[in-house]
């Protein structure tokens, strides 16, 4: 079923395939002809009166490999344009998959691992699809033409070398199971080496602060380990697929001897007839191995296109409807009703029960500590994820009414951990404008309190800021984020707010640019420091996945419980 699935793929390549497959019976037809040309060469131009062939078979043979050079060009270069047209699509469908699914996807799933998916297995999916499939039309209908040479040349001595084909049948299947056995493993191996990698790289200050480097050697020699070990099961039938089908090839071989000598000795037949048939056995031989040596390539490709098709085949959680309502500005309130959500094959609930109102123009700040579910709530609101239980609702319409792409417009996100692309500064601005307005762009900048540093880059707005952001301070980057969501001026505006480990300056401006930006917006602020939010309109206050308590600062720390014992809390730590 996987092969077939993966073969769908060539569909809309068919015309290509066509010319492919005309010119692979050319070389084939080619290859045949001149293991045909062996008996008259023998026989008739070495033959006494016979000169006109001594000129005419050595041109024949020219033309012939000619005619097949051209042909394997064709068939290779149009096999290869094939095969990459397949891989093109599968990774951008594969990749289209992946950045369709919500977070609740990426909860369970690590980076290197899918990254492996797109790259590694990808490749070995080529091989199946191009390679496998060019060995098998190729060597297939050369082993078909030269067939028919060697029963046309002499049925019996064809049918005592054809005795071990039934032979040959069984090593085939069986090192072809062992081959996508260990290339399965082999493949997820290489998803857990990636993902290692992944986590090492981004975490390097860490590793080296605690002295880990050792440690993480350990881990990826331990994985490296197994992928050896997954690789050398590979070669090993790689390795014993070819002499075994040697040996069963010669058992054939020595068979045609015997009996052809016999039968030149009796004069039933002559040398150059014998000569021309074991030519073209052995010729045929060659394909039959080749196509043991493409089952491998295929069981490799259908290892690795099962880890593909598992990611593609993965359900979307969060969909657009099929007739989306038409979103009209925000202009009232959002609401989260009756709300609860646990995370695929977690039995325990994020948030249970949650009933909540943010008003337009209102700021709402989340409290709690770690785990009580603040972040999962703030998902909710662009659909990030859908709620197990209950609805969410802007304006009384259920988001699930709605289109993503027209919630997330009129939603600007500032997170904590400041996610910057590899690109210059004003693509970072300008993320999801494809027109920028270079005036509307300075002024996000300089509201943000950023436009005087990024003008003090080499290139200014053009300078590229590296993977992350890496050339930027942590107050650089955060004031770059809050330019973006300056920039695309939503009226909505999540804040995961992150001041606390800035130095006093930076703390200044950021806190600056954080005040402009909620002006005039309707503000959910993830709070971290309650000193921060002493302003805001409403404080709800979580607890494992609740909401305990609700109202403004003063009124809380009045009332007691759980937002006072974390005020107090943090003012002890201080």
């Amino acid at each position: 079923m996987i092969y077939h699935r993966l073969l769908g793929y060539l569909r809309p390549y068919l015309g290509r395939l066509f010319t492919a497959v005309v010119c692979m019976v050319v070389m084939s037809g080619c290859v045949a002809a001149l293991a045909w040309l062996l008996q008259p060469a023998l026989d008739d131009a070495l033959a006494p009166g016979h000169h006109r062939y001594i000129y005419l078979i050595p041109l024949g043979v020219i033309v012939l490999y000619l005619v097949k050079g051209a042909a394997y060009y064709g068939q290779t270069y149009l096999m290869g344009w094939v095969g990459q047209r397949v891989i093109h699509d599968l990774r951008n469908q594969l990749y289209q998959r992946i950045t369709e699914q919500s977070l609740a996807f990426f909860s369970h799933r690590k980076t290197g691992e899918l990254m492996a998916r797109i790259s590694a297995d990808t490749l070995l999916v080529q091989g199946a699809v191009t390679t496998a499939v060019t060995s098998l039309m190729r060597d297939a209908l050369s082993a078909l033409f030269l067939l028919g040479v060697v029963f046309y040349q002499d049925w019996l001595l064809a049918t005592i070398a054809f005795t071990v084909l039934p032979l040959v049948v069984y090593p085939i299947v069986r090192f072809g199971r062992r081959m996508r056995s260990a290339t399965f493993d082999g493949q997820a191996a290489l998803g857990a080496i990636s993902s290692l990698v992944e986590e090492t790289i981004s975490g390097i200050r860490v590793v080296k602060a605690f002295a880990m480097e050792e440690y993480e050697n350990r881990r990826f020699r331990r994985l490296t380990a197994e992928f050896f070990r997954c690789q050398m099961r590979v070669m090993r039938v790689q390795a014993l697929s070819f002499p075994i089908m040697e040996l069963l090839a010669g058992f054939g071989i020595a068979g045609v001897l015997l009996y052809g000598g016999v039968r030149i000795s009796s004069g039933a037949t002559t040398p150059g007839a014998l000569v021309s048939f074991l030519a073209a056995l052995i010729m045929l031989y060659e394909p039959v191995k080749r196509l043991s040596n493409a089952n491998n390539v295929i069981q490799q490709g259908i290892a690795a296109a099962g880890r593909v098709f598992e990611v593609m085949d993965a359900p979307v959680a969060v969909r657009d409807p099929e007739r989306p309502v038409a979103m009209a500005p925000f202009s009232r309130a959002i609401a989260l009703e009756g709300v609860s959500l646990r995370y695929e094959g977690d039995a325990r609930l994020v948030l249970d029960g949650i009933d909540l109102t943010v008003e337009y123009g209102r700021v709402v700040a989340l409290v709690g500590s770690s785990g009580a579910g603040k972040s999962s709530l703030v998902n909710l609101i662009p659909r990030f994820m859908d709620p197990t239980e209950g609805r969410v609702t802007i304006d009384g319409v259920d988001l699930r009414r709605l289109s993503r792409r027209a919630l997330r417009r009129q939603i600007a996100l500032v997170t904590q951990e400041v996610v910057l692309f590899n690109d210059t500064v004003r693509n970072n601005l300008a993320y999801g404008f494809d027109q920028v307005d270079e005036e509307r762009l300075h002024a996000a900048a300089q509201a943000a309190n950023a436009h005087d540093f990024i003008m003090k880059l080499p290139q200014g707005y053009d300078t590229l800021i590296g993977e992350r952001g890496v050339i930027l301070s942590g107050g650089q980057r955060q004031r770059l984020a809050l330019a973006r969501a300056l920039f695309k001026d939503a009226p909505i505006l999540i804040l995961d707010e992150a001041t606390s480990a800035l130095d006093s300056e930076s703390e200044r401006l950021v806190q600056q640019a954080i005040d402009r930006l909620m002006a005039g917006r309707t503000t959910i602020v993830i709070a971290h420091r309650l000193s921060t939010i002493r302003h805001a309109d409403t404080i709800v206050v979580l607890d494992r996945g609740r909401i305990v308590q609700q109202g403004r600062h003063e009124e809380l720390l009045a009332r007691g419980g759980r937002y006072r014992e974390l005020y107090e809390l943090q003012f002890a730590d201080g």
